[in-house]
């Protein structure tokens, strides 16, 4: 017994050194060791949110919002770049990272968890940083139920890391998955409820809209932060158990990419 705690101990610490030095090597990757560096992954979605929101504020009168902006867009754009992201991020990250796969503690998961927590990670402080900046300065009210706005916010979590993860395993069979995923999801932009609540649509639309899963998601976070203000409307069974079949797909597509690695010699 003791000797299978200690052998699960450091099969987790070994895990934890593996998850640290790929997450490191993201960073420098993508961001370099120089200027702001790790800095701009927050700073970015962070100055594109300020930007939007500013843009949507000094026209409120031209596009007649009924809600308040601010808070509108921030939950909005910062759903879409959970998703958008984690997806972009998934795309070809085995074959970017091939060279590690002859490490022998290195697995194909290991990569997509390094990918997927930095993606996550950095779009929750940024989320985070600016809620709290607006709410500083009193330019936004608290939220509503602050439980159901984290529900959601971790539904998409869930939601975006299992996309994430499926089409960086069907990108290993064919270059023409990461070729259509780039107008799809475009269109997927359109019905996420980044830009949009449902009750804004017409109401035959209010329950087919619910079918998708991310759009539930951003409705839930509304929905905490307005309270009352607004009507919401999203199906979190549906959400979740979109979720949990997403994930199975994906634990399926990673042990048959491990296969077909190793059926290459990779």
């Amino acid at each position: 017994m003791q000797l299978a705690q200690n052998t699960l101990l450091d099969n987790w610490t070994i895990q934890k050194r593996i998850i640290h030095a790929l997450l490191m090597r993201e960073i420098i990757t993508r961001f370099g060791r120089h200027n702001i560096g790790f800095l701009w992954l927050f700073l970015e979605p962070i100055l594109f949110t300020l930007g939007v929101v500013s843009l949507w504020t000094f026209t409120r009168d031209l596009h007649g919002f009924k809600v308040q902006v601010a808070p509108f867009v921030v939950t909005g754009y910062s759903s879409l770049l959970m998703w958008r992201n984690c997806s972009f991020r998934g795309l070809k990250a085995i074959e970017s990272n091939r060279s590690l796969m002859y490490h022998r503690n290195v697995r194909i998961a290991d990569i997509f968890i390094a990918r997927m927590l930095l993606e996550v990670c950095a779009i929750t402080a940024s989320f985070a940083v600016v809620m709290i900046t607006f709410l500083a300065f009193e330019l936004i009210l608290p939220p509503a139920d602050i439980f159901l706005m984290l529900l959601g916010w971790f539904i998409l979590c869930w939601f975006s890391v299992a996309l994430g993860v499926i089409l960086g395993c069907l990108s290993e069979y064919s270059d023409i998955i990461e070729r259509l995923w780039h107008p799809t999801s475009y269109f997927m932009l359109t019905i996420s409820g980044a830009f949009f609540m449902v009750d804004w649509l017409p109401i035959f639309l209010h329950e087919m809209a619910t079918y998708v899963p991310m759009l539930n998601a951003t409705e839930m976070i509304r929905g905490g932060y307005f309270g009352e203000r607004v009507k919401t409307h999203y199906n979190g069974f549906y959400a979740v158990v979109a979720c949990t079949t997403m994930t199975i797909i994906s634990l399926i597509l990673l042990q048959r990419v491990r296969r077909l690695l190793e059926s290459r010699g990779q």
